[in-house]
């Protein structure tokens, strides 16, 4: 028989955890914040222009960070995995110490990535994400909601996954 003290610790954890769940599926839910920035083959790229046409991976990086570097090809390999599936990445160099956008476009060239990148000018779009840390990657889903925040480098599975998981619109 359950003790009122037991019955009250297991309705409080409960509780906890059904809070915890709550927050995290709101948190999934919540809008991305629309930006607009110049690509490096000149084109604009408007984030609110995609709701609706596709899902965007972005990815927040700079060239001399090595967990960044390390990501790059599985980035590759996924985008061209899923470049038909209604899914855009692009990849925003954030200016970190050294590195100028020079050095970023470089490293694009240098490792033949071919999907979209363009520079986050004084890190206005990573400060509206709340990037603190280096790579970061927001799944935003078709309807321009952020679906998941990855504070780490990635590899294909991982993304693969995501990707899988998320609507592609």
């Amino acid at each position: 028989m359950l003790t009122a003290r037991s019955r009250s610790s297991s309705i409080l954890a409960i509780s906890a955890l059904l809070l915890m769940l709550l927050g995290t599926a709101c948190a999934r839910l919540q809008p991305a914040t629309d930006f607009q920035v110049t690509l490096f083959n000149g084109e604009e790229f408007q984030l609110f222009d995609q709701a609706g046409q596709s899902a965007v991976v972005l990815n927040f990086w700079y060239p001399s960070c090595p967990p960044c570097r390390e990501e790059m090809p599985y980035f590759e390999a996924a985008w061209q995995e899923h470049r038909s599936d209604g899914v855009r990445f692009l990849g925003l160099f954030v200016p970190m110490g050294f590195d100028s956008e020079q050095d970023a476009r470089d490293f694009v060239y240098d490792l033949g990535l071919s999907f979209e990148f363009g520079t986050d000018q004084q890190a206005l779009i990573a400060l509206s994400y709340q990037v603190e840390y280096f790579p970061t990657t927001i799944f935003i889903d078709a309807k321009g909601k952020i679906f998941k925040k990855e504070i780490s480098n990635l590899d294909t599975e991982a993304i693969d996954s995501i990707l899988a998981d998320m609507d592609l619109g």
